[in-house]
């Protein structure tokens, strides 16, 4: 059966969740290591307002199957801007759920931190993080989605 959005939780990393996030973090990072992942998860769980972190999507056993590491940017012409180097989602069936769930607290995200702008970088197979954030499947075809909040 496919897990539709509404059964994926999403919540911000915490320092409990640091060592169990690495396996998701590393799929996103190839080159991450342990050290760096921790010392990075650390600085981001250290206060409840950091203008950095994470976000952890779960399934509905509680399995974590979706990362969203962001930082806040303050852009030149778009002011203050959430920016999410990658997200990385996996499911043995259909990542899209994760996908949605993800970008839909990312909004909120954005706009709980008065964010004006979302920015995603996103690879080439990423068609579902694509759809997620413009609605427009095919027409994008760009490494950068920039999305007003």
């Amino acid at each position: 059966m496919k897990p539709s959005p509404a059964t994926i939780s999403v919540a911000r990393l915490t320092s409990a969740d640091i060592d169990e996030a690495f396996c998701l973090a590393r799929l996103a990072f190839s080159d991450l290591t342990p050290g760096r992942w921790r010392r990075t998860a650390r600085r981001w769980t250290a206060s409840a307002h950091s203008t950095s972190g994470a976000l952890l999507a779960r399934d509905g056993a509680g399995r974590l199957v979706g990362i969203a590491p962001f930082v806040i940017r303050t852009d030149l012409c778009q002011g203050k801007t959430l920016w999410v180097e990658r997200v990385a989602a996996f499911a043995l069936v259909d990542s899209e759920p994760v996908v949605i769930a993800l970008t839909d607290s990312l909004r909120a995200t954005a706009r709980a931190l008065d964010c004006q702008r979302l920015k995603v970088e996103t690879g080439a197979a990423d068609d579902a993080l694509r759809r997620a954030l413009t609605h427009t499947p095919d027409s994008v075809r760009s490494t950068l989605i920039q999305s007003t909040v």
